[in-house]
């Protein structure tokens, strides 16, 4: 993995004003620009839907008497009408001042644009013990948002360290932090888990790669690697100035109560340092500015995860734990006889989105139930795990008439707020006809009941019946027939596979890409499985869509798919996958478990894609 973004946003001491004067003025420009064509061209995105509020603290860990920054950052993708953060009481701290230091900036990645609002406070630590910062909450065009809490921990005067079980006299001029959300959460709770570095201003970070698989034993863990990176940040530490940079970031939900630990995570690292110096914990250093290899580890932590409250019982639970809202609709209203509508349940924010849990409804008798089915959309780009989950229900109607899905409630378990949420679904209304020009109706009432008639049993002689009207004689006649039509039929598609390339090309599309696919059991280099999934899912939708089998780009098979009309969420999946194929070689080995769950990713793409090209 890459770090070259901290070297170019570590201008050397000597060049930051001159860094500073030129980026300033042309900034102001492109933000005027913007924001008028942001005001000219009509938006397509729902109001607010890409707004992202959090807060952080420049450390987790001080001493009474000295300062933190607590940073307020507003993310959304257009110019947007912001209030200044409400700003929470605190315990154990007090604001140094009430008006914070404030800083806008636009930025276009992969052809994205992003506008960022940060509002910093300097908070000064006054008692000892652990405290929270509650939540902020921030006006965004008229609408309110609120971050989540922070867990500060201050320590007595003059003692050093960030945890009681890893005190040290004096901090190393370079060393990495697990830095958590959460430190006491509940079963299921998300806790988004940051690899933080930090070092001295004299220090340059070329790269970075971890050493070693992470194995949380006891978590459900989720790359949050694909959001947006934080620029490295200066901040100060036991009065000596630091830069802080996050290098990785995890979505960990306990699965589990009880004592669990969390293992080192580690690092080897690229580095370069401007001076000279030389102590206990960094001296890996003796040359003026030579490069070296360096191994950095987060210290162990041990977490006590609790069990969720008991919920209460005029509801159904679904291990939901976030901010989640629960809808439930219908895909029509009015259906005819025979034929399927969807009942689409949507978990929409942010938790632990893979371990919710299908809700189960009570249908009318008169519709068969089939197997649901289960779409994840996760927006890849969130600083935590969030997104979408639907679930649909396809219900086949047996009978005509009115019939009523009864109400629901659904609980939630917000662990912000620390308590159930509950969400009721109202009832739905479907109304079955019958269709008029169907020739045959077949209606299967399942009230119905037969039984047996007893009484009597009168038998007569049959009578000799002419051969055209038994069974058998129309089976021999009809058979043969329907053998040369089979055979016809079948000679057919074989010589159209033969002379029709196209027609040969979409047809063999699914057993190709499969034969692809089956062949990496044989494969030992992780990275070389997934050269043979970006080629087998490019190989199957060049064959189904008549494309050229080389040179297609990433955007040229979207815009293919999109052209024929392919559904926006699995298009989206398609290219989340061939993007994490092209650049897996910029990154370390996957684990075997993540390939494992690309490999199925790539099956289901070809299942899905088969029935919608």
């Amino acid at each position: 993995m890459n770090l070259a973004f901290l070297t170019f946003f570590l201008p050397r001491p000597g060049n930051r004003r001159k860094h500073k004067r030129v980026s300033a003025p042309l900034m102001i420009p492109v933000l005027l620009l913007v924001g008028g064509l942001m005001t000219v061209l009509p938006s397509t995105r729902a109001h607010g839907s890409d707004v992202r509020v959090s807060a952080s603290v420049s450390s987790t860990h001080i001493a009474v008497g000295q300062q933190l920054t607590l940073n307020v950052e507003i993310l959304s993708r257009e110019p947007r009408t912001v209030s200044r953060p409400e700003l929470p009481e605190l315990d154990g701290m007090q604001y140094v001042s009430s008006l914070p230091q404030t800083s806008s900036r636009y930025s276009l990645v992969d052809g994205i644009a992003q506008m960022s609002y940060r509002y910093s406070y300097s908070l000064l630590a006054l008692q000892e013990g652990t405290y929270q910062i509650p939540s902020v909450y921030v006006s965004v065009d008229g609408r309110d948002y609120h971050t989540r809490p922070l867990t500060v921990r201050i320590r007595p005067p003059g003692q050093e360290g960030l945890r009681p079980q890893a005190r040290r006299t004096q901090r190393p001029d370079m060393f990495l932090e697990l830095e958590l959300s959460e430190e006491r959460p509940v079963r299921g709770q998300q806790i988004v888990a940051e690899i933080v570095l930090y070092f001295r201003n004299n220090i340059e970070v070329n790269n970075f790669h971890v050493t070693q698989s992470w194995q949380t034993e006891g978590f459900w863990r989720e790359d949050l690697n694909r959001s947006p990176t934080r620029r490295p940040e200066s901040i100060i530490l036991d009065g000596a100035p630091y830069r802080r940079a996050v290098l990785n970031r995890y979505a960990l939900f306990p699965t589990r109560t009880g004592e669990l630990s969390i293992p080192a995570f580690t690092i080897r690292a690229t580095v370069r340092q401007s001076g000279r110096f030389r102590d206990e914990y960094s001296g890996f250093f003796d040359g003026f500015g030579e490069q070296r290899n360096v191994d950095l580890a987060t210290p162990p932590m041990a977490m006590r995860v609790l069990a969720p409250p008991t919920p209460p019982g005029d509801g159904q639970l679904i291990s939901a734990l976030g901010q989640f809202r629960v809808e439930r609709t219908l895909s029509q209203d009015v259906v005819k006889l025979g034929e399927s509508v969807d009942v689409v349940t949507e978990i929409r924010g942010s938790g632990n989105l893979g371990l919710i849990t299908r809700p189960v409804f009570e249908y009318p008798s008169s519709f068969d139930t089939h197997r649901p089915r289960e779409v994840i959309d996760r927006n890849q780009r969130s600083p935590q795990m969030s997104g979408t989950k639907q679930f649909r229900d396809v219900l086949i109607a047996r009978n005509a008439g009115t019939f009523t899905i009864p109400q629901n409630t659904i609980l939630v378990y917000d662990d912000i707020r620390r308590q159930y949420e509950r969400h009721t679904l109202p009832a739905l209304t479907i109304e079955v006809v019958r269709d008029p020009n169907a020739r045959i109706t077949i209606a299967q009432d399942h009230r119905i009941r037969l039984t047996p008639i007893r009484g009597s049993v009168n038998w007569s002689a049959s009578t000799q019946r002419s051969p055209w009207l038994t069974w058998w004689f129309w089976l021999a006649l009809v058979l043969p027939a329907g053998a040369f039509a089979y055979g016809y039929k079948n000679y057919i598609y074989q010589s159209r596979l033969t002379n029709d390339i196209p027609f040969s090309r979409r047809q063999r599309a699914a057993d190709t890409a499969n034969s692809m696919l089956k062949g990496t059991s044989e494969i030992t280099g992780t990275k070389d499985v997934y050269g043979v999934i970006q080629n087998a899912v490019n190989s199957y939708i060049a064959d189904r869509l008549d494309l050229p089998n080389a040179g297609l780009s990433i955007d040229e098979i979207a815009t293919a798919l999109k052209s024929r009309n392919v559904r926006r969420p699995l298009v989206r999946r398609v290219r989340t996958l061939l993007e994490k194929c092209a650049t897996i070689r910029y990154t370390p080995d996957p684990t075997a478990r993540d390939m494992m769950s690309d490999l199925g990713e790539a099956r289901k793409l070809i299942i899905e894609l088969e029935a919608e090209i």
